[in-house]
């Protein structure tokens, strides 16, 4: 998990300039980052999918997403085929 946060993290930190302004763990919620809209969404999907060949849904990577949820998405498939089926 330590060595997926962290490759994560400087990808949020490269997505996302702005972010300096916060600390980033595995508890910070998408919503905490600075400009976090569904533009900022679909480039963290990219980074996501390009980086880490795991396909997270948009609907997945809300404003109270954490960071350590989208470790367990990438780590664990069983938990992102789980989120996927209870999606509305």
């Amino acid at each position: 998990m330590a060595d997926t946060l962290k490759k994560l993290k400087v990808g949020i930190e490269d997505l996302f300039p702005e972010v300096g302004s916060i600390t980033v763990t595995g508890e910070t919620r998408l919503g905490d980052i600075p400009d976090f809209d569904s533009m900022a969404a679909v480039n963290l999907q990219t980074f996501i999918a390009e980086n880490f060949n795991v396909a997270i849904p948009l609907d997945l990577l809300g404003e109270d997403t954490t960071l350590k949820d989208i470790v367990d998405f990438i780590e664990n498939p069983g938990k992102l085929a789980a989120a996927e089926k209870q999606r509305p």
